[in-house]
């Protein structure tokens, strides 16, 4: 028994004697954050969004959310453990399609955003469902029918989509928003310049 309490003093001893800053680093804390997959996800989208849970660089949980949440919370419209500080996402990092301005430059808070409406272009070259009398969607910017070629995967890989089943999250998640409403980097993905 004394041994073993001479041991103890010995440790904090010797943690007495290390200097202030160069102790042991706290534990990594998961981090919660936006996500995106080209996925079909609820309500029929022809992809998904969530609220990840990231620990270690790997998703550990994933809760899909719709458009209408997606875009309140990035907003900062609405309180969201991926957008604790409130501040506008989309306006951080200029997702100009999501973003609308008053006469006298006040940002207005949308409830929707149509890039939404063109994520599927990314994976299909045709729309893949039945459509309704009047729906005319456009063509798809995908290079093979129902999936983007080698080459369109690897633009993708930017955003951390390696595979169909992959999330692009965090700022990447942001950056594949706005590069899908810039028609260049479009026409990028399209031609494979």
């Amino acid at each position: 028994m004394q041994n073993s309490l001479h041991r103890a003093l010995l440790v904090v001893a010797a943690l007495c004697m290390i200097p202030k800053g160069q102790g042991l680093s706290p534990a990594p804390l998961a981090v919660k954050m936006f996500g995106l997959s080209l996925n079909t996800g609820l309500n029929n989208q022809l992809f998904t969004l969530f609220t990840l849970k990231v620990y270690e660089n790997k998703i550990i949980q994933a809760d899909p959310m719709t458009r209408e949440q997606f875009v309140l919370q990035a907003q900062g419209a609405v309180p969201s453990e991926a957008n604790p500080t409130g501040e506008n996402l989309f306006e951080k990092y200029g997702v100009t399609a999501c973003l609308e301005y008053r006469p006298d430059s006040t940002l207005i808070r949308l409830q929707d955003c149509w890039v939404f409406d063109e994520l599927w272009k990314l994976r299909f070259w045709e729309y893949p469902f039945r459509l309704q009398e009047g729906q005319h969607p456009g063509k798809g910017w995908a290079e093979k029918r129902e999936a983007p070629s080698a080459r369109q995967l690897l633009l993708l890989t930017d955003y951390g989509i390696l595979h169909m089943s992959d999330v692009a999250r965090g700022e990447s998640a942001f950056r594949l928003l706005r590069d899908v409403a810039d028609s260049s980097w479009v026409d990028n993905y399209r031609k494979g310049y």
